[in-house]
């Protein structure tokens, strides 16, 4: 979708992300993607002391998302059995995502729960029960909104959502660690299973540009034009759990990190070293 040079510079004056003004195409085939050995791989942790380190985000971090709209998004597989609250991705100090945010979900009643914390009140937002199946690949969006949290699964919004506790609020403005995994302050929570094409965004998406995502399968630059979604340039954080020829050259080589391909460019750090693994072929 082309736009007029004047266009662009009006809304440069205004202030405005020529990216988040308009909407997007809206058919997976306006989707710019990325050449198919590049989707090579996910992350596979054991739930029992796997996990991903990103260390601590400070105040100037984008990852803060501290009193704004964002989204959370990824791919995963999920193994039967392990703990009940999973967590995808945990940016906290404490329990229920205190002075924060995380992403988890629960195997047995195939439920999503999104966390949210101010410093002072937080939210637990649940999905309804058998929204996923453990086993199979599905594609997780949390979004919140000024006014409201959603959960999105494969798709579709998830109206039957509740708060299980707490009400609507947006992160805290706090330095806290971050771990993909397991969550962020003590043992506990690991994920067991695979994990691929986790993403952040300082913005809600919008229903449609979910919907392209979706269709993609991991297979879409997120950092690309904004011809590809409405929100591209809102990207913060990115994590494609493995990429490129080298890898597809020998997959069974040791990786010690995954790689942040948004403007973030926060690479984490795998634990135990030798635990989690890079599984060539199992992708969405």
């Amino acid at each position: 979708m082309k736009r007029p040079i004047y266009l662009l510079l009006a809304l440069l004056l205004l202030g405005v992300s020529a990216c988040s003004s308009m909407d997007a195409p809206g058919s997976v085939e306006d989707v710019d993607l990325l050449p198919d050995m590049e989707n090579i791989a996910s992350l596979y942790l054991d739930g029992d002391d796997d996990y991903v380190e990103m260390d601590e985000v400070d105040l100037e971090d984008p990852l803060q998302l501290a009193g704004e709209p964002f989204t959370v998004s990824a791919w995963f597989r999920q193994e039967a059995g392990g703990d009940p609250f999973q967590r995808i991705v945990d940016k906290s100090d404490g329990p229920l995502a205190h002075n924060g945010w995380a992403l988890a979900a629960d195997p047995e009643e195939g439920r999503i729960h999104f966390y949210i914390h101010d410093g002072e009140s937080g939210a637990d937002f649940a999905s309804s029960s058998g929204l996923y199946a453990a086993g199979e690949w599905h594609f997780v969006v949390a979004v919140a909104r000024a006014d409201r949290l959603e959960i999105w699964i494969d798709g579709d919004l998830d109206t039957e959502s509740r708060y299980e506790s707490g009400a609507h609020t947006l992160p805290a403005a706090a330095v806290t660690g971050m771990r993909i995994g397991t969550w962020n302050h003590s043992n506990g929570r690991e994920w067991q299973g695979w994990l691929d094409e986790l993403a952040v965004w300082n913005t809600a998406l919008s229903p449609k540009s979910i919907a392209i995502l979706h269709a993609a399968r991991g297979r879409a630059d997120l950092a690309g034009s904004c011809d590809v979604y409405a929100q591209a340039g809102n990207l913060v954080g990115w994590w494609r759990m493995g990429s490129g020829a080298r890898l597809l050259a020998d997959p069974t080589a040791i990786a010690w990190s995954v790689e942040d391909h948004a403007c973030g460019a926060r690479t984490g750090s795998l634990r135990p070293a030798h635990g989690p693994r890079l599984d060539v072929g199992e992708v969405p």
